[in-house]
């Protein structure tokens, strides 16, 4: 089977409209993957559309028609906030939670965080981050991107996150990770997964979040880097909220009539 290329629509998009794609996308269409009119090629709208589109005119810019849109898989319930910690870490754990999925990605400062980002440097790594989950849902065929944001104080993290949906990652956890996780999610809750820096939550952070109603879980005896981390405690997430199943709902259709 050949591969179908993908890429983003900045916009929804109606069946039948003709698109522009962008420069970058159509120099790829056109003269890397060297499709012609008549091919046909996928672009996701990141909020969770899907859609079959044929190369029209090679351009540039490169124009493709939309032949159908299809509704990609429900919003998973998962919310990711991750310590701040360095850049290509964190790129890796916004590529990975895109992927598989997660709702949102939070990046949170901590008592054992390295130095924080200012309003600018901030603003030049979120933009980073986007394009990061930008290849990842074109990549993956996620139909929606995650939300993104940053960076949180770890007060103002414990005050958001609605009593009994969130879990903090720590060593000292009085269960595992996937004991915690056991049983069914309440219909219209969220899971919080809070996972710290590299030095890991100070035992205030991990006191303040349990009194708040946030319990703390355990990975195991290991100690992982942060990505690592963040990623295995999504993966337990989602396969407990049944999110790396087969959508059992149908999926939308729309052809022109």
């Amino acid at each position: 089977m050949r591969h179908v290329p993908r890429y983003m629509l900045r916009t929804p998009a109606d069946v039948g409209s003709v698109v522009e794609l962008d420069e970058a996308d159509s120099h790829h269409l056109v003269r890397i993957v060297r499709r012609h009119p008549g091919d046909e090629i996928e672009l996701i709208d990141g909020v969770g559309g899907i859609y079959l589109a044929a190369l029209r005119e090679t351009g540039p810019p490169a124009r493709v028609a939309v032949i159908e849109r299809r509704v990609g898989p429900r919003p998973s319930g998962v919310v990711l906030w991750v310590g701040l910690t360095e850049a290509a870490r964190l790129d890796l754990v916004v590529e990975k939670a895109t992927e598989l999925g997660v709702d949102e990605v939070v990046v949170i400062s901590s008592a054992r965080a390295r130095r924080v980002p200012d309003a600018e440097a901030w603003d030049r790594r979120a933009a980073r981050l986007g394009r990061v989950a930008e290849a990842a849902a074109r990549q993956s065929g996620r139909a929606a991107l995650p939300s993104l944001r940053g960076v949180v104080p770890f007060d103002q993290v414990i005050e958001e996150i609605p009593h009994g949906e969130g879990l903090i990652i720590d060593p000292r956890g009085d269960a595992s990770l996937a004991q915690a996780l056991v049983g069914p999610p309440t219909r219209g809750h969220r899971t919080h997964l809070l996972v710290g820096p590299e030095a890991g939550f100070s035992h205030e952070e991990v006191s303040a979040a349990v009194a708040g109603g946030i319990p703390s879980a355990t990975l195991g005896p290991s100690t992982l880097r942060t990505e690592t981390a963040a990623i295995t405690s999504v993966v337990l997430a989602l396969a407990a909220r049944g999110a790396l199943m087969p959508d059992d709902e149908p999926k939308e259709a729309t052809s022109p009539t």
